[in-house]
């Protein structure tokens, strides 16, 4: 790999330091450390577990150029294999849905159970010393975060819960009940920007009163709101609500929680609970060095969302639209020959506006990748 781009006026301290350079946002050798150093390393979202509900569900997730699956095995246990054939390298599974009894290859069928063993191979009774004992899928490791399944390719990581005790602490306070939850609905917004650029966006809410005033008026109190760095996540938190957007006014929900907090797990998931205890996640992976899609699910006690849920929804959902212009104008900004980096706002009370955690997440990418 080439030398990485020089980061200027980049300093260990928020308040004196400046952004990364723009070249970081759309350098292809960038983007490649990052692959290896950061996706190929770190624990990467999958599912929630009521997607894997019954022995043969599965659920295929794409990070860069790998594919994992995992799967509920007969013994009730979700394990994650590499999404490939250990004959001639065949994608195994695409998408989700549920297996009868083995995980079958499409181009010359040869069948895994669901613990990754060898089952078959046609005509292999025919091959000198072959051994199906000897021949099983490729295993990832996966584990799983309030109901979440995580999966990281670097068999040598730390576990998941490695310094997130807190993280879920926070999580299970807001919602107790998030292990039992299903998936309500999805979306997925395809960004024309780099994935760093769509986090970034994500780590502060200096831009909250100017481009998301429903947010800021009238669901978050941006007076109490602060965003706090910890070792591998980032806690923003909210103590009270106006009461300007409809979904707050229910009497319903003013009985249940009316904080808000969400949580952003380096590198690139993020849960969040809104008041009332309504539970989504907000995933950026990256498909590219100028792209990004932004996954998001809503999470309730059932499938179906009442129309409270739905207004809650469609709520988020604006505030996710008016960031998509930002991001993608940003990232032409970036390759502008009148920008080689910015200053950043921050302040030592961690105000709303603070930017420190932009910061901390450029720095943990420069670790990273350096």
């Amino acid at each position: 790999m080439n030398k990485l781009p020089d980061i200027g006026r980049f300093t260990d301290d928020p308040l004196s330091s400046h952004t990364l350079p723009g070249r970081f946002y759309f350098d292809l050798d960038v983007f490649d450390r990052e692959q290896e150093n950061i996706f190929h390393q770190t624990w990467q979202y999958a599912c929630h577990v009521s997607r894997l509900e019954f022995s043969g569900d599965f659920f295929v997730r794409d990070i860069g150029d790998q594919s994992v699956v995992v799967v509920r095995g007969a013994d009730n246990k979700i394990r994650a294999f590499h999404n490939v054939c250990q004959h001639r390298a065949h994608r195994l599974l695409e998408g989700s849905g549920s297996l009868s009894s083995a995980i079958v290859c499409p181009y010359h069928r040869w069948a895994y159970e669901l613990s990754g063993k060898l089952r078959r191979a046609l005509h292999s009774d025919q091959v000198r010393d072959f051994s199906s004992s000897e021949i099983s899928l490729s295993e990832v490791r996966a584990e799983i975060f309030c109901g979440f399944v995580f999966i990281n390719l670097d068999h040598n990581a730390d576990p998941l819960m490695t310094d997130l005790c807190d993280f879920e602490k926070e999580v299970l306070e807001l919602s107790p009940r998030v292990r039992d939850l299903k998936l309500a609905d999805q979306r997925e917004i395809h960004l024309n920007a780099n994935w760093k650029n769509s986090v970034e966006n994500y780590s502060e809410c200096y831009h909250c009163p100017n481009q998301h005033p429903g947010l800021a008026q009238g669901s978050l109190d941006m007076e109490s709101y602060q965003i706090t760095v910890h070792k591998k996540f980032h806690s923003h938190a909210s103590r009270g609500v106006g009461e300007a957007t409809s979904y707050v006014k229910s009497e319903d929900r003013r009985r249940e929680s009316r904080e808000f907090g969400s949580w952003l797990l380096w590198p690139n998931w993020a849960i969040e609970v809104y008041p009332g205890g309504y539970l989504n996640i907000f995933y950026h992976l990256p498909t590219g060095p100028e792209t990004t899609t932004q996954i998001c699910e809503w999470y309730f006690s059932t499938s179906e969302p009442t129309k409270e849920q739905r207004e809650v929804i469609d709520f988020v959902n604006t505030v996710r639209d008016e960031d998509i212009p930002l991001c993608e104008t940003v990232q032409k900004g970036l390759h502008s020959l009148g920008y080689h980096q910015g200053r950043l706002i921050a302040n030592e009370a961690r105000s709303y506006f603070s930017e420190h955690a932009v910061h901390d997440f450029q720095k943990k990418v420069l670790e990273a990748i350096a």
